[in-house]
């Protein structure tokens, strides 16, 4: 017989939005909560360290480990996509890079019938959301639960970054977030001090505390439990245990633009004729789901210096020693800042309502996706914010201990393929400017030979990497051909609805855990309206 739990909502997946969804359900008192994550508590040092998360992307304890479906294009390549098994999700492990969205994207949004996700609205829950700590121009919030700061003692080849912007006609300014976005910035992150605070360690262990919210881990959702074509439940595997968790008024997917399509799949919502193939019962046909995935492919431009000392050096030997002495003792250095720390969102051409590419700085190289070089070097990642080329997620198999197939179709339209070109130029103009003169020595990747757009895009496609900016698998809008309508419930279901990146309908202008907060806020709020 299998052992059953009863709550009033169920979310399925702790990471930054299922934190926040939680925590605001649970704020009252009156309702029961259960959040089930398939991975572990969020106990590993390393999550806590800001610099020390680059060494999880691999970790297949706290990590799903995906890759994409070859890509032809390039000899059968797979992009890898480290993404977060742990409670906090991907928040756990990320760069703790927290990027608001444009106002001119949700203009663009409300145009596609996501109706009441405009900008002022954005604005506010953003505001709801930060506890911003540096100087603002009055737009930002100051009492919220997600801490968001500079970062400490930036590098001085940071402050070279944002000089020789300026100098390549990009305007600068303190606050990323603030009024103006175009121009380049020190990049903010969610952190506490010198911790890590991303929703997992803001949001949910503020919930945690609370009588009403039980928060199961290791804890693998196989699919959702339907009576017809309302949701009851969601049935999970825990070890060798199936468990199920049945809910008084609704189940919330929290598991991401992969799991969540996924669950949806598996559970008989989805294209009616590739379930079938399966062998999994059809309980509503909504073909949106898996759809439109989208993402940043970041192609990284780097250059060996000389005279300066980078991240690469101080990553190991008795220079890494002596920075864990200053963090430990003091709580400074390298380790308490995620490795991005500035970067300028700019637009490629004349005639654009708002940045269509951004630049992100380290002041360190790699010689693979998360190895950083020995000798000195410093790094641009660079990528077009808002990618026409949309890619896919699907069940391969009817078992969901099977890993999704995700094809990323990455440059796939001519226009992005543009947007990156010319953006890469405007790298290479800041790499020349004179405020790096002084330790340039040359550019490494892809080097002087790689010249015209195609040898920038074929470059890009063979060494690029996905941003994990994942969204846009259960996008939401007006019309019936959605996966999800403005507040978020499932079509073709009841008491079901998707509250995380899926939902939002094309990539934002740069990174994602911010936008994904701000819609957790919103659908939390969706979530209770209901019940008034």
């Amino acid at each position: 017989m299998t052992d059953s739990i009863e709550a009033d909502y169920c979310i399925v997946g702790a990471g930054s939005a299922g934190s926040v969804v939680a925590d605001r359900l649970t704020e009252s008192g009156k309702l029961k909560v259960v959040v089930i994550e398939a991975g572990p508590k969020d106990w590993h040092p390393f999550i806590h360290i800001p610099a020390a998360s680059f060494f999880l992307q691999r970790n297949p304890v706290l990590n799903w480990a995906l890759e994409t479906e070859p890509d032809r294009r390039v000899g059968g390549r797979r992009f890898p996509y480290p993404q977060g098994r742990v409670l906090g999700g991907t928040g756990s492990i990320n760069a703790m890079v927290h990027v608001r969205t444009d106002p001119t994207e949700h203009e663009y949004w409300e145009k596609l019938g996501c109706e009441g996700w405009t900008w002022r609205e954005a604005e506010r829950l953003y505001r709801k959301a930060e506890n911003y700590k540096g100087n603002t121009d009055g737009q930002r919030g100051r009492d919220g639960p997600l801490p968001v700061l500079l970062p400490d003692e930036p590098h001085v080849l940071t402050e070279a970054f944002l000089a020789a912007s300026a100098q390549c006609g990009i305007p600068v300014h303190e606050d990323m977030n603030g009024t103006l976005r175009e121009g380049a910035a020190l990049f903010q992150q969610n952190r506490s001090g010198r911790f890590r605070s991303n929703p997992g360690q803001s949001y949910l262990r503020r919930a945690r505390k609370r009588d009403n919210l039980s928060v199961i881990t290791n804890a693998q959702v196989q699919r959702i439990l339907f009576e017809g074509t309302k949701a009851v439940g969601a049935e999970f595997r825990q070890g060798d245990k199936i468990m199920q968790v049945k809910v008084r008024r609704e189940v919330i997917l929290s598991g991401g633009a992969f799991r969540t399509p996924h669950i949806l799949q598996l559970s008989g919502v989805g294209k009616p004729d590739d379930l079938r193939k399966l062998g999994i019962s059809v309980v509503a046909a909504n073909p949106a789901v898996g759809q439109n995935l989208r993402d940043h492919l970041i192609a990284r431009m780097s250059a060996r210096l000389a005279g300066v000392r980078t991240m690469n050096e101080t990553s190991r030997g008795a220079a890494l020693l002596k920075e864990i002495f200053a963090y430990v003792v003091a709580g400074r250095g390298l380790l308490v800042n995620s490795p991005g720390s500035a970067a300028a969102l700019i637009r490629t051409r004349e005639g654009l309502s708002c940045p269509d590419a951004q630049l992100t700085f380290a002041p360190g190289s790699y010689d693979r996706p998360a190895k950083l070089e020995r000798k000195p070097g410093m790094t641009v990642g660079v990528w077009g914010s808002f990618p026409e080329s949309v890619g896919q997620v699907y069940a391969r198999t009817a078992d969901p201990m099977d890993a999704p197939a995700i094809v990323s179709n990455f440059l796939s339209k001519e226009e992005d393929r543009k947007v990156l070109a010319r953006a890469f130029r405007v790298a290479r103009n800041i790499f020349a400017a004179p405020a790096f003169a002084k330790w340039f020595v040359e550019e490494v990747n892809p080097g002087n030979e790689v010249q015209t757009d195609d040898e920038i895009v074929d470059f890009a496609l063979r060494t690029g990497i996905p941003s994990g900016h994942i969204v846009g698998t259960a996008a939401m809008g007006s019309d019936a051909s959605c996966a999800v309508d403005p507040q978020l419930r499932v079509r073709g279901v009841s008491n079901l609805r998707v509250i995380d990146a899926s939902v939002i309908p094309c990539c934002t202008v740069a990174n994602a855990n911010a936008p994904t907060v701000m819609v957790a806020e919103r659908g939390a709020e969706l979530v209770l309206q209901d019940l008034e």
